[in-house]
């Protein structure tokens, strides 16, 4: 076995991304070229021990910052299920069962607790549970005999092995995808050219295949940008705020890739082959309309956040320059797009008065209280008398804070 097999054989085989990787493997060669040993929750201190004893380094303390990933397994609450299988597409070791339209759920047994599946069901249904007792994790907690680490490694191998075969299933899914998009162009070019011609017949059998081939090029290129786009969002979202100065450099890295897929995605659909499909200059300058609003909207929300936290002043100069310049991008993408310009009504807001919401807030807080209580009936009347007091004084704190 190399380096990278023997510290991917010590991952928990999860493949949930937390370490910053698109899976196990990845941050195994990592690993191996030099990156720390403590980047991965799920398998705890006991990976790192292993990975440290391996690989003959100190060990490091478990980097919090990526947070927590106790021994856990995703649950379908089943009756909420509307039969999607967005859950089932982002499952790396296919344990979620289900069919289009019809209810899902998860093989608790093969489950490896990654939670890569909550994410993209659109109902909200799954839930992550702490792992049933008797049960196995994959990892979790130091292991304090021989067949428990004996135990957890068949587990981690299984695991890896169902994750293998489903990455094999749709490749192979993919090829014979492919074989059929090119069964139909060469049938297309058959019934279209007669044998009379078989000069042309050559030349539109080499178009259909360069079609064909742009076709694939152009799928995987659509594929590989929203991958790239996924793992930008979830490092984010798995990375501490504000992010460290390595998570910071792995987002700089995470970034380039995004922008460099799609940059091979534009040059593949600029100089792809022309298909007899009907143009549509007006779902373009939509697209661009809405990519100028998306603009428009992470500038102010930047500019925002650098005047809340009193950045330097010449930050803030840049980022309003920056707006400035989204705003005009905003003006000349609904000026070229054949939309109606929004008919704009200047609102004027009054100024967010903090300490009349925090007494609002509060007094939400002690009506909902009072309708607990309420509703229990074993509720003593000293905490009642208490939460109508603490009611009472809400509002009359509201009352006086806005009379005049």
């Amino acid at each position: 076995m190399s380096l990278i097999q023997r510290i991917d054989a010590l991952l928990p085989q999860t493949q949930c991304g937390k370490c910053g990787h698109p899976g196990c493997k990845p941050y195994a060669q990592g690993i191996a070229e030099g990156e720390p040993i403590n980047k991965c929750p799920p398998g705890g201190d006991e990976t790192v021990a292993a990975l440290a004893e391996l690989l003959k380094v100190p060990v490091l303390e478990l980097d919090i910052s990526r947070g927590s990933a106790p021994p856990q397994v995703a649950y379908i609450r089943e009756a909420e299920c509307i039969g999607c299988t967005k859950c089932i597409q982002a499952c790396p070791i296919d344990a979620i069962v289900g069919a289009a339209k019809l209810m899902h759920t998860v093989i608790i047994d093969e489950c490896t607790g990654c939670d890569l599946c909550v994410a993209p069901c659109p109902v909200d249904c799954i839930e992550m549970h702490p792992l049933p007792l008797g049960t196995l994790p994959v990892v979790g907690g130091l292991a304090f005999s021989l067949e428990d680490q004996r135990a957890r490694a068949a587990k981690r191998d299984h695991a890896r092995q169902r994750f293998e075969r489903r990455n094999a299933r749709l490749q192979r899914e993919e090829q014979q995808k492919q074989a059929e998009r090119e069964a139909r162009a060469k049938k297309t070019v058959q019934a279209e050219v007669t044998a009379t011609d078989p000069v042309q017949a050559a030349l539109e059998r080499v178009r259909a295949q360069k079609i064909a081939t742009a076709d694939a090029a152009l799928k995987k290129a659509k594929i590989d940008v929203a991958m790239s786009r996924a793992q930008l969002h979830k490092s984010l979202k798995a990375f501490g705020h504000p992010p460290t100065f390595e998570q910071q450099s792995q987002l700089i890295v995470l970034q380039q890739q995004f922008e460099a897929a799609e940059q091979a995605l534009a040059n593949l659909e600029s100089t792809a082959p022309a298909v007899p499909v009907a143009p549509a200059p007006a779902l373009a300058k939509d697209a661009d309309l809405k990519r100028a609003k998306i603009q428009l909207a992470m500038r102010r929300a930047e500019l925002k956040k650098a005047q809340t936290a009193e950045a330097p002043a010449e930050q803030i100069a840049t980022l309003e320059q920056a707006l400035r310049d989204a705003e005009q991008a905003l003006h000349a993408a609904e000026s070229s797009s054949d939309q109606p310009a929004p008919d704009l009504v200047r609102v004027e807001k009054r100024p967010i008065d903090s300490q009349l919401r925090q007494l609002k807030t509060e007094l939400a807080y002690a009506r909902a209280d009072l309708s607990k209580l309420e509703r229990s009936g074993d509720t003593p009347s000293e905490i009642l008398d208490k939460a109508r007091a603490r009611l009472q004084d809400a509002e009359r704190q509201v009352q006086d804070h806005v009379a005049p």
